[in-house]
């Protein structure tokens, strides 16, 4: 195999700049197996509000290779809210794969994130065999739910006292922002939109030309308070002259258990349809509502994969589960600037103090296993298992698995 240096010769590595945004945007879907064809109406992929200076890009001449992006958002984390260095858009293209260029691109990528001061950084895979190379975690789980409707009732059915409505675009643009955030307070692993992303999934431009993939929208109301929403897609299927349609769930969104159930209830209802599907939060009121739990297959998946950039900003800026006291050893080949021995020390309320420290490890364990176990949905013992873990001092795993897991809610969803 050629050496790293030479398999790179001629490619350059900057930002896309303003001019560039369509040639961005026409190799960022190829790279992911489509066409960007503006002229036909597809602009749901161009995101104009973008800077194209938070591109890192590959050019072999005047041609895009590659590509990648990041998005500024806050994260929802155990016990409150991070910065968070949203990772998207990264594709090279088929012509030249295996070449390094993506491993240089992200290494750029994960330096101007460090160097812009967020603790963290995250994506959603395309796919899982990639990122662990480069220091990322998986985090936190999703299931891609199927739902049979026949006879799928309820076992108990709380309290429900409001009502479901229709909404066109314009309701949804203003009250969507705000169950989301009502959510969100509740829910770990879930972006905080900007006015910029409301706006594109809500853009009048877009939304008449999805054709058949124009979604429905409904809003669970308690009085004239908006508490939750649906957004979802009928796709028709008929068998033996039975119709026999699929509910395709895009978004789910309730800020109260009331208005999850009202609008299951409401989606498990809807006449001519066979079956509904979403990816779904692993840990969900749902099973435990259906009287008939097997009406209800699942495949799990993951979500979001996070990358620790400052562990000292990243370990102090969650809460914890438990008091506690543990010395980590990371190692990072990628991303050399977060090895270290770090003590964690948390009290009793949750709070945590971080610092570099010469004691002698507990553990030690890659970069990606802490980001694995960082938003707390999984255990360092499945990972010691796994040996991606090396524990030093006998305890120090549990220790850990006493602190860092949470209850509750996780999130699912696919954000940027």
């Amino acid at each position: 195999m050629k050496p790293h240096s030479d398999r790179l010769t001629g490619i350059e590595f900057r930002p896309a700049r303003e001019h560039e945004r369509l040639p961005f945007s026409v190799s960022e879907m190829r790279g992911f197996g489509g066409h960007f064809l503006p002229q036909e109406g597809e602009l749901e992929y161009l995101k104009t509000d973008d800077p194209m200076h938070r591109t890192v890009c590959a050019f072999e001449g005047d041609d895009i290779v590659g590509t990648t992006l990041w998005e500024p958002y806050e994260l929802t984390v155990p016990g409150g809210k991070s910065d968070f260095f949203g990772v998207t858009g990264v594709t090279v293209e088929p012509t030249h794969t295996r070449r390094g260029i993506l491993r240089e691109m992200m290494r750029r990528l994960l330096i101007e994130g460090r160097d812009a001061g967020y603790p963290i950084a995250g994506l959603w895979a395309s796919e899982s065999h990639i990122y662990g190379r480069f220091g990322y975690g998986i985090s936190g789980e999703t299931v891609f739910t199927k739902i049979d409707v026949r006879e799928a009732r309820f076992r108990a059915m709380p309290e429900v006292k409001g009502e479901i409505r229709f909404a066109d675009v314009a309701t949804m643009e203003k009250i969507a922002p705000g169950v989301w955030n009502r959510t969100a307070e509740k829910t770990i692993g879930m972006m905080l939109r900007t006015k910029a992303d409301w706006d594109w999934i809500y853009d009048r431009r877009r939304i008449p030309g999805f054709g058949k993939r124009r979604a429905f929208c409904v809003v669970y109301r308690e009085g004239d308070e908006p508490l939750g929403y649906a957004a979802y897609r009928i796709e028709h299927n008929m068998q033996a002259m039975h119709s026999y349609n699929t509910v395709r769930v895009i978004e789910l969104i309730a800020a109260t258990t009331a208005a999850e159930v009202a609008l299951w209830r409401y989606l498990l209802n809807i006449d001519l349809a066979g079956e509904v599907v979403h990816h779904h939060p692993k840990k969900s009121k749902l099973l435990w509502l259906l009287a008939d739990p097997r009406k209800l297959s699942f495949e799990p998946y993951d979500s979001i994969w996070v990358r620790i950039l400052d562990p000292i900003k990243a370990l102090t800026g969650r809460r914890y589960s438990a008091s506690g006291e543990v010395v980590m050893q990371l190692v990072d080949e990628f991303a050399p600037w977060t090895e270290g021995t770090y003590l964690l020390s948390v009290d009793s309320h949750g709070t945590a103090t971080c610092e570099e420290t010469d004691r002698t490890p507990d553990v030690t364990l890659p970069i990606a296993s802490l980001g694995a176990i960082y938003m707390g949905s999984f255990y360092l013992a499945d990972l010691q298992r796994a040996g991606r873990v090396e524990e030093h001092r006998s305890g120090a795993v549990a220790t850990i698995d006493t602190m860092f897991p949470t209850s509750g809610a996780h999130s699912f969803l696919p954000e940027f």
